[in-house]
Order: structure tokens, then sequence, then C-alpha cells
């Protein structure tokens, strides 16, 4: 290994890198773009977690509205965020940079992650590339929503961590209850990442020869969730295993008068919490539910538009350039894992399901975040791949068989 490369596989160096980038783009953006405290305006999250600080439960979403039960976020950030709160206070500038860092720290550790991650599945160097294009303060997204106080770069931290994972390590009925517990963790932190997590569980199970282990490791997802779950039915009287918006979601992107993809007029609770507060969570749920269902039953053939138009988007948010090349290489990326190894298929159908929830309901800027590194990992080795045809081709060309 030569010395640059060396150095450029060094932990320690992607870190102090990764870190540098991202804490420079966040002073950045809280320095010239809005103060710190913005970051908690509109911020289910954080909003949940005051209610928990100021000892009112898990509850109240959105500001403006009474107080009551809600199962409208996930439990485990809005809990992170209630610790913070606990030691800075609520909705604090303290508070503010503090949440940031855990984000910027799970940004950078993100990186070294993405390095053994590469090199275990796809080798060294497109573990370094793919660390270092991680690095880069672009992947940062320098604007207001790259600094939310959302789950994004938590599960994004968190489902890079599960694709080292590998059969080779799977040994034992321990390790498979292990891999379910953690995927439930990783869950309680974004659900939209189920779909994902089920796909490398299986994947690892086909690769290892286990199937029958699989079942172990969803016992350990179920028994991860059961005591959110649990607590909802206690709560609503209803099977709620993870969220309970739904309803509201597809609302968002599907109603009639709405504008575009997605459109956040109206009596989106944020905006005006009125029936919200009237009617209660799920009923108000419940009838954004019906109300989309019956939009969409109206008109099969504009939903469809909607639905491509989305699926565009997700591939270009936040930004067309560089989102849609990173895209483009990422797709390329998985299918030629396929092409080099038959188990390779993980990958096409990962980066598939995941944003199939998005592309009906509707999409925002931060929602692909947490397989993110999946996409600069796969763009890697489409990069890493072109260049070696490009050598092969220009190797032929100056030494052409049978000369």
């Amino acid at each position: 290994m030569t010395t640059i490369k060396r150095i450029a596989a060094s932990p320690a160096i992607i870190l102090g890198a990764a870190l540098a980038t991202r804490l420079a783009s966040a002073t950045y953006i809280l320095s010239s773009r809005f103060g710190p405290q913005l970051l908690f305006v509109r911020n289910e999250p954080s909003h949940i977690a005051a209610a928990l600080v100021s000892g009112l439960g898990f509850s109240s979403p959105y500001a403006g509205a009474p107080n009551a039960p809600t199962a409208q976020q996930p439990p485990l950030y809005p809990l992170i965020l209630a610790g913070i709160f606990k030691l800075f206070g609520i909705c604090t500038v303290a508070s503010a940079w503090t949440a940031v860092l855990v984000n910027v720290l799970a940004g950078a550790v993100t990186a070294v992650l993405l390095y053994f991650v590469g090199r275990l599945h796809f080798g060294e160097t497109v573990g370094i590339l793919a660390a270092w294009l991680w690095v880069l303060p672009w992947m940062y997204q320098t604007n207001a929503f790259s600094v939310s106080l959302t789950t994004a770069y938590l599960a994004a931290l968190g489902f890079t961590a599960l694709l080292l994972w590998v059969p080779k390590r799977i040994e034992g009925n321990r390790r498979w209850l292990v891999l379910g517990i953690c995927s439930g963790l990783l869950v309680l932190f974004q659900p939209a990442l189920l779909t994902v997590v089920l796909v490398y569980g299986g994947w690892l199970a086909v690769s290892k020869g286990s199937s029958p282990r699989i079942l172990i490791a969803l016992a350990g997802l179920l028994l991860t969730l059961a005591p959110w779950t649990v607590r909802n039915y206690v709560t609503f009287e209803r099977f709620i295993p993870l969220r309970d918006n739904l309803g509201l979601e597809l609302w968002l992107g599907n109603r009639p008068g709405m504008q575009g993809t997605v459109d956040f007029s109206g009596d989106f609770p944020d905006v005006d919490p009125s029936n919200y507060a009237r009617l209660g969570e799920l009923a108000f749920m419940d009838g954004k539910l019906d109300a989309s269902r019956k939009f969409i039953l109206s008109d099969p053939a504009a939903f469809v538009g909607r639905v491509l138009r989305r699926m565009v988007e997700f591939w270009y948010a936040p930004y067309p350039f560089p989102w849609i090349a990173v895209s483009i290489l990422g797709w390329l990326g998985a299918t030629w894992a396929i092409r080099k190894d038959r188990n390779g298929w993980v990958w096409l159908i990962m980066l598939t399901v995941f944003p199939l929830v998005y592309y009906v309901t509707h999409n925002f800027p931060t929602y692909r975040h947490p397989i993110e590194p999946l996409i600069v990992l796969l763009a890697a080795n489409a990069i890493v791949e072109i260049i070696a045809r490009a050598k092969k081709a220009v190797a032929t060309k100056k030494f052409p068989i049978g000369r």
C-alpha cells in the first residue's frame, strides 16, 4: 500500500477530516443562515422532548395543540433530545448546539464505518473512496435542513454499522438475536428502515445458508419493538406498532387543491392545529387517511403522475447536482455488484424498497439521508469500476491481443 493510500485509509484521519468539514458547515449555517434556536421550530421530536422534560409524558408533537399522548414519532430520538434538554435546558441555544454536535459526531463516525463497510464488501479502494466522498462538505447539505433536529444522521450511522454484519461473522443463535435487537433499535430511530433491515437480514440468512436462524433475528426485532407497541396499545387502545401518522403523510402528498407533489398548507398541525386539537390525534389521522384515499381513487391517473414525479424528486433532492450524479452512480454500482457476485442483489433491492413509501406519500430532502451511506458506497464502487474498465480499454488499445 502506498503512503498516500495508507494515510487515506487511516480511520483517525478520516474521522478528523469528517469532523472538520461538518463542524465548519454547522458553524457557517448557524452563524449566517439562522440562529440555533430556530432548529426547534416545527420540529416534532423536540416538542415531544420538551413535553417529556416538563413531566407531560410522550406527547405534544405540534406547537399550539393541547397536551395529549402521541405516537406521531418513534420513541428513541425524542428521548435523546429529552436528555439533552434535561442537561442544557428546553430549546436553549446550548441544547441546539449540543444536538447539532451529536449529529456532527454521528456523521463523522459514519465516514469511518463507510471505509470498513466498503473494504469488507467491495475492497480497500472502494472503502477509501466512499469514506472520503462522505467527508466532503457537500455531503453535509449546506442549507437549513442539514442540521435540523431529525433522526436522519443517527439513523444513517446505525444503518452503516448494520452493514458490517456479514454471514461469516454470524455464528450461533446469540449473534442472530443481537442482530435482531440492533435492527429493532434502528427501526425505533427510523421506521422507514424496516424494509431495508428485513432485506438485509434475509440476505444474511440466505448467504450463510442459515435460513431458519432468521426467525431468531425476527424474534429479537419483535422483542425490541414490543414495549413501544404495548405502550401505544395501552394508551390508544389500538395496535400501533411504530407510528400513527401515515394518514397525515399520505394526505400531504395526495389531497384536493394541493400544489405540486407535497403541500403543507391547510390544517397541517404545524400550520393550523385547530382540527388536530378538536378531533384528537387518532381521529385526525384517520380522517386524513380517508380523505387522501378518496382523492387517490377519484383520479388514479393523476396519482400515478405524482408518484412518478416523486420518484424523480427522491433521487435528485436536495439539489440537482451533485445528487443526480451520485444517484446514477449508486444505481450503476448496485448493478455491477450483481454482475460480480450472485449475492450482490441485496444492494439493488435495498435501493429499491427504501423509498417506496415516499413515492406514495411525499418527499422531503432529509428523507433519503438514512440510506445515503449506501448510495455513496455504491457510487464509489461504480467509480472504481469505471476507472478499472477505462484502464483496461487503454491497455487493450495499446497492446491489442494477437500482436
